[in-house]
């Protein structure tokens, strides 16, 4: 497992650490750390801002550790983590909770609370860990303009981790993250950044993100070694294949102006995944022998294009050749118990994923589970409850929520997956230090 922190002690203005520092890690199987199991140093790069990254190795699967660091006279809070079932084990169950979507200025992050209570086993997060805008809302305020820099987005992404029921649930639980736009900019594909007032640009930086570029050079070294560390086992309860669909999909059809198709749809060939993740995906689920296969990527997968008249270009509706090569090869091989999860819309849902897409005279193949924002809210003038109307007259959609917030639980047995949506109203969100109740 990877174990890390940050030495920042002004986390808003760049971190403010020295140039070079050690830090010191421990990991017990007991949170008095009376029994320690592993222990060392790690040194702290100004280069990474001065993050310290740890791969915690020679410990027991499937075992629940606890962890801290020491820096100079300070210790960190108590972290819980765990480590993964052995491959050839038979686990009984998995328990996991996704989420996505956690705008800062829209909302308190009260779900996390919730989820810092839960017994889970890890936490799995869908994209948009932080907005890039400089926009305050009616909660809180990110209080610095938009993100061009790495400076910025350092930041950023400092502001976020320094709200306290975020830090609870990733003390509680391990982590498996993935990005999706905000954390570079809405939209964005390959390099290609979401059109932007040119007057707003500062004079002489280039209108390519520098962050996107960063992005782009983790995944090629991750493309390298064959995409092994976007996908982790449960044991053969489990495989789970955390996908990228941002940086090597085509650029989006009709100016991504979501509507009706602007001509561009007949000759679309566009690809999501890129051919060398989607074969990777392909030739990872047809040899996986896990009784469930769970995808997980950020978009959600499911026809919803109300026969045409409004397409999300940034959907796998805007890629339907694409979206139909993965149905095509899951019921082609006959795979069973194929779950994609998915999050980004803001809303919740459950739905069927026919062999055809949109076509329920064609079989079922595999589900789909939406889950909704922590806080980031609708973006559409449109009330939820009319969303909700129209959504429903769509018949492989199952269960769908356009007006809550929180997170999903998902829980595998060999024999079932059952779903849990913890949902509040936006009115229920609560701020800091105030009692969480039931959803």
């Amino acid at each position: 497992m990877i174990l890390w922190t940050r030495l920042a002690p002004d986390p808003l203005a760049g971190g403010d650490a020295r140039d070079r520092d050690r830090g010191r890690v421990e990991v017990a199987t007991d949170e008095a750390f009376t029994d320690v199991v592993a222990s060392g140093e790690a040194l702290a790069e100004p280069a990474f801002a001065h993050s310290v990254h740890v791969d915690a190795t020679g410990l027991a699967a499937d075992s629940w550790y606890f962890y801290r660091f020491h820096a100079g006279d300070f210790t960190s809070p108590v972290g819980r983590t765990r480590t993964l079932p052995a491959p050839d084990s038979a686990p009984e169950r998995l328990r996991l909770a996704s989420a996505s979507c956690q705008r800062f200025t829209t909302g308190y992050y009260t779900a996390y609370a919730h989820v810092a209570a839960e017994e889970l086993d890890l936490v799995l997060f869908l994209g948009d860990y932080i907005y890039e805008n400089g926009d305050s809302g009616p909660v809180r305020s990110h209080m610095s303009e938009e993100c061009r820099t790495l400076l910025d987005y350092r930041n950023r992404y400092a502001l976020y981790r320094g709200d306290a029921q975020l830090q609870a649930a990733h003390h509680r639980f391990p982590w498996a993250v993935i990005w999706d736009d905000h954390e570079v900019d809405n939209n964005y594909v390959a390099d290609i950044s979401a059109v932007d007032d040119p007057d707003s640009w500062p004079a002489g930086q280039p209108r390519t993100r520098p962050s996107t570029s960063t992005c782009r050079s983790a995944s090629r070294r991750r493309r390298r070694r064959g995409w092994r560390s976007t996908a982790f086992s449960w044991g053969d309860l489990a495989e789970v294949f955390l996908l990228d669909t941002r940086q090597y999909r085509t650029d989006q059809l009709c100016m991504d102006e979501p509507g009706e198709d602007c001509g561009e749809l007949e000759t679309e060939d566009g690809d999501m995944l890129g051919p060398e993740q989607e074969a990777w995906l392909t030739d990872g689920l047809s040899a996986s022998p896990a009784i469930w296969k769970l995808i997980a990527q950020q978009i959600v997968f499911s026809k919803v294009d109300f026969s045409g008249l409004l397409i999300n270009w940034d959907q796998w509706d805007g890629y339907p050749k694409a979206r139909q090569r993965m149905l095509d090869f899951i019921a082609g091989e006959q795979l069973a118990n194929v779950v994609i999860l998915a999050g980004d819309l803001h809303v919740g849902g459950m739905a069927d994923l026919n062999a055809v897409a949109g076509d329920t005279n064609t079989p079922v193949v595999a589900v789909e589970i939406v889950t909704t924002s922590i806080t980031s809210s609708s973006e559409t003038d449109v009330p939820p409850e009319t969303i909700e109307q129209l959504v429903g007259t769509i018949p492989q959609i199952k269960y769908f929520n356009a007006h809550s917030r929180g997170y999903v639980t998902v829980e595998l047995s060999r024999t079932e997956l059952r779903a849990r949506f913890e949902l509040s109203t936006p009115s229920r969100q609560r701020p800091p230090g105030s009692r969480p109740r039931p959803s």
